[in-house]
This record gives C-alpha cells, structure tokens and sequence, in this order.
C-alpha cells in the first residue's frame, strides 16, 4: 500500500498535509507521535473509513483491517457471539489456528460471558482475537497495547510476530518506544508536515526520538 500528499483536516483544523509513504509487505511498522498529532487519522484514511482532504491511497488488491483503540462494545453479545463473526468472514476455516488464537490470548474461559461485563485488559484480548482472526492480510491496529499488563503484552508480541511469518503485514500505533524497537521493522514518525519514514535501527535514536517525540530526554 503506497499514498501519496495526504492532507487532512479536523474540525477545519489542518491535522496533516503533504505525508507520503509506503506500508511495506510481510513487515511490522509502527506510527509513533504525540497525542493529537493525527496517527488514528491517518490509519482512518488508510483503512478507507475517511476521506482525505486530498491525496491519494494506492491499494494493491489486498484485504485490511483496522482496529480501532476504542471499540463499541454491543450489549448482551458474548465473546463467543463476537469472535463467530470474524470467524465467519474467513471463506476457509482454519480450526486450529482458531484454537490456537483462542489458546495464547486465553480465552477459552471467558467464552460465554457478556463482552460489556469484562474488564478493560480483557475486552482488549478480545478485541486483538477478533482482528486477529480476520481473513485481511494487512492489520492496522491503533495502539493496541491498551490496557494490556506486562503478561499479555508479552503474548501480543508473540502473536504479532507469528502471523509475520504466516505472511501478513501490520501498521500498529504505539507510545512504548521498547516494545516498539523489538517488534519493529520499520518506524513513522508523524509530524503535521512530513512522515518521516525508515528502518527500526536508524530512527530509533535518542536525538530522533526527542526530537519527534517532543521530549527532552529518552534513555533507550
């Protein structure tokens, strides 16, 4: 997926103009950028559920997905009933890799409860099952680390990487910039002018990450 001088506007306030870039295949890259800075705007206009001011998004014929940080949560669906849905949308079923999906995120046990009588970090296990089991190829997920303890971030990771090697490709926004070092391939940072774009190793420094990060100091 390539795009080319987006530009966008919130509330008749530029967010961002001029970004361009490329999601490259069977890699994991990670947005980073302040709070308000436009990430959950520019994965909106990349998963086709908002429209750019101008600019121009060249998909290459493959099916995504976007999870958002928030998701509506229906009343009396249970988590079975949730994940059935994705489930369904896969023309072939794959039953382990369903169970196994189910199995890492531990899930099994909450299967028949109510999703709105959750908590926060289980809603959110979830939540990355159900995008998880999409048939899309592209994920884009907006900080799904959310609520998330140490445990399960650990097994996100885990998961993250696994479906890397089955071939699929991830756009993830994120704030921890550790976890962002060990599971990226790639790293954007968001400006309101330019997308600055390049390997893990290269943008992952002290200088850049202040820099664009708006921080003083960073030890890393």
């Amino acid at each position: 997926m390539k795009f080319s001088n987006l530009s966008a506007n919130y509330k008749n306030i530029s967010v961002f103009h001029g970004l361009n870039g490329e999601i490259k295949q069977n890699q994991v890259t990670t947005l980073l950028g302040p709070n308000g800075s436009g990430k959950t705007t520019l994965m909106l206009i990349l998963a086709d559920l908002k429209k750019p001011q101008i600019g121009n998004v060249i998909y290459k014929e493959q099916s995504l997905f976007y999870l958002a940080q928030k998701n509506q949560v229906f009343d009396y669906i249970t988590v079975e009933q949730l994940l059935e849905i994705a489930i369904l949308r896969n023309k072939n079923r794959n039953l382990k890799f369903e169970e196994t999906i189910m199995s890492i995120l531990e899930l099994k046990e909450l299967l028949s409860k109510d999703l709105n009588n959750l908590s926060g970090g289980q809603q959110q296990r979830v939540w990355l099952a159900y995008a998880f089991l999409q048939p899309a190829k592209i994920l884009l997920l907006d900080e799904p680390l959310t609520y998330l303890d140490v445990k399960y971030q650990q097994i996100f990771y885990r998961l993250l990487m696994q479906e890397k090697k089955r071939g699929r490709t991830f756009l993830i926004s994120l704030h921890d910039i550790n976890f962002a070092k060990r599971c990226s391939d790639n790293i954007w940072y968001l400006t309101p002018t330019v997308l600055v774009t390049g390997n893990t190793d290269t943008l992952l420094t002290k200088d850049l990450i202040c820099r664009y990060l708006e921080v003083e100091d960073y030890l890393i």
